[in-house]
């Protein structure tokens, strides 16, 4: 009894889902949120039902859907019994562009096999035709000659094969032209596959799912799914005017998807979340002091503290006022996003429908537009570079995450450079070119070496006198507020001294942004001004002792 009873289960449990209704429904995607590094796809669809279990399917074309990100809603009366994930194995591409591309392919490359089985032909003709040839030039013994056409004939004869084989030398040479076609073709679509991104799993996917209506109806379904191969980056555009009052700071979306699905009239937001991938709060652990067995010699004169590096862009020329045309006073606005802050990010989202494909191509969106007050000043590092920078240091009044930024000024671009994450209120720099009018040299003034003695004996200990003057003109008719930085040597070892260190004048700043032995100089330099900066200190060492850094 019990033995039927398991029976009429089972039959049961396979009969019942074959009883539902399976249907795919046709969907369209109508929202994406953009990650780093994925996407947030939502489709939405409508269909009829009938009372009852149904079984709906919604297609996805994604090459990679986390299957766990997988959610649906079903907008009707009824009960929703489970939404899962589906993969069914095919023998062709289900995206119709890479299935058109694939078959493209293969039929270029069969009109390539078939050419070049003409041209073998033509060659083993060619071949013939030649032995031919080759042959009526031997000398033929008078014996032999009796057998043969008359010479005429046999002049006629070699004729028409040389007319023979230029036919088929031209016919070789008209393929050959179509194979190398044919070669270009075939590697130009190739690359658009492979731009595609395509998945080499041929599987159909689908989100499943089963519904109980209550009643004949027609229903939305509503589902939502994380699909990778898609990111966005920001990239920013600042424009500073000729008069230095402002400056105009942009930030833009640079998106790139080849997730499979095109995007076609959706609505699309950008997140700076950090997505939730195996990151985890960290655990504290006890803080011990201890004293290694195993101790390594450090190198006289590592870890020498390295002197901040001169922003890079490329050089520009004088940079006075009236030098560039005047920016038109009506000029249109930039369409932005509608910025969200949410508890954990920004959100921000594109005012119109976009069409994005999926497909090795960069899509570009202005995100917010924002003019920051800016203070203005040359910056010079001469010990590394003898360049001058005008620099305008703005500080953000949201969220800057870290990206390229591109440089105009007084309308025209002069470099690019890269701007690190900043939090609202935190200052930033941007580098606005190099200025030949404001001259700074560092040249090295006396590095005289003395030797100790104590009666006639030597001493063991070298002593170093240096001194290094820097020099600052200002050749601008209009003054220029300038932030030098040089450093003097720092010790890492006792056995190396640094003392009788004189500056003048004294430094704004020393320890400057608590870089030991860095040293701030800030200052007006008025036009036509020239300032000289002195610095002098005593090195101390053993003697045979190779000291780095000097």
């Amino acid at each position: 009894m019990k033995r039927l009873c398991l029976s009429i289960a089972l039959v049961f449990v396979l009969i019942v889902p074959s009883a539902f209704a399976e249907e795919i429904i046709s969907s369209r995607i109508t929202e994406v949120t953009l990650f780093s590094g994925e996407a947030l796809v939502k489709r939405d669809a409508t269909a009829t039902v009938q009372k009852g279990i149904q079984e709906l399917l919604i297609e996805v074309e994604a090459f990679r859907v986390d299957k766990d990100s997988i959610s649906a809603k079903v907008f009707g009366a009824g009960e929703v019994y489970s939404v899962q994930f589906k993969e069914v194995a095919v023998q062709e591409s289900p995206q119709e562009k890479i299935k058109d591309l694939e078959q493209k392919i293969k039929d270029l490359k069969h009109s390539h096999r078939v050419l070049s089985d003409q041209r073998e032909v033509l060659s083993q003709k060619e071949k013939f035709l030649g032995s031919l040839l080759a042959f009526g030039e031997i000398q033929i013994s008078k014996d032999i000659q009796t057998r043969f056409p008359k010479i005429e004939d046999l002049n006629k004869t070699l004729a028409f094969l040389g007319s023979q084989l230029q036919t088929i030398n031209k016919g070789k040479q008209a393929i050959d032209l179509k194979l190398g076609t044919n070669n270009e073709e075939i590697k130009i679509l190739e690359r658009e596959l492979a731009s595609l991104g395509r998945d080499y799993k041929k599987v159909r996917k689908f989100i499943e799912i089963v519904f109980n209506a209550s009643r004949d109806q027609t229903i939305t379904v509503e589902t939502s799914y994380i699909s990778g191969n898609a990111d966005w980056t920001p990239l920013y555009r600042v424009a500073v005017p000729p008069s230095l009052k402002a400056i105009d700071l942009t930030m833009f979306s640079n998106i790139r998807q080849k997730t499979g699905e095109d995007w076609t009239n959706v609505a699309v937001s950008l997140s700076n979340v950090i997505p939730l991938r195996g990151v985890t709060p960290p655990e504290p652990s006890p803080w011990t002091l201890d004293i290694p067995r195993f101790r390594s010699k450090a190198r006289i004169g590592a870890g020498r503290v390295a002197m901040e590096k001169a922003l890079q862009a490329p050089a520009a020329d004088s940079m006075e006022e009236g030098v560039y045309e005047a920016v038109p006073e009506e000029e249109a606005t930039i369409a932005v996003a509608r910025t969200k802050e949410l508890p954990l990010s920004f959100e921000y989202e594109i005012p119109r429908k976009m069409s994005i494909e999926s497909r090795d191509k960069e899509t570009m969106l202005p995100l917010f537009d924002r003019t920051l007050k800016g203070d203005f000043f040359h910056y010079v590092v001469p010990k590394k570079s003898p360049l001058t920078f005008l620099v305008c240091e703005a500080k953000a009044d949201k969220e800057l995450l870290s990206g390229p930024l591109n440089v105009y000024f007084g309308g025209r671009y002069v470099g690019k450079t890269y701007l690190r994450e900043k939090k609202a209120g935190e200052a930033f720099r941007v580098n606005l070119g190099a200025d030949r009018d404001v001259k700074v040299s560092r040249i090295k003034l006396r590095d005289k070496v003395k030797e100790q003695f104590f009666g006639n004996i030597e001493r063991d200990t070298v002593v170093r006198e240096f001194a290094y003057k820097i020099s600052q003109e200002n050749l601008k008719n209009k003054p220029v507020q300038l932030l030098l930085l040089d450093s003097v040597p720092v010790s890492r070892t006792d056995k190396i001294k640094i003392k009788d260190i004189k500056m003048n004048p004294e430094p704004t700043e020393r320890n400057y942004r608590d870089r030991e032995g860095v040293m701030l100089w800030n200052h007006r330099l008025e036009p036509g001004e020239h300032r000289e900066i002195t610095i002098e200190f005593v090195v101390t060492y053993p003697k045979e002792t190779m000291i780095s850094g000097l």
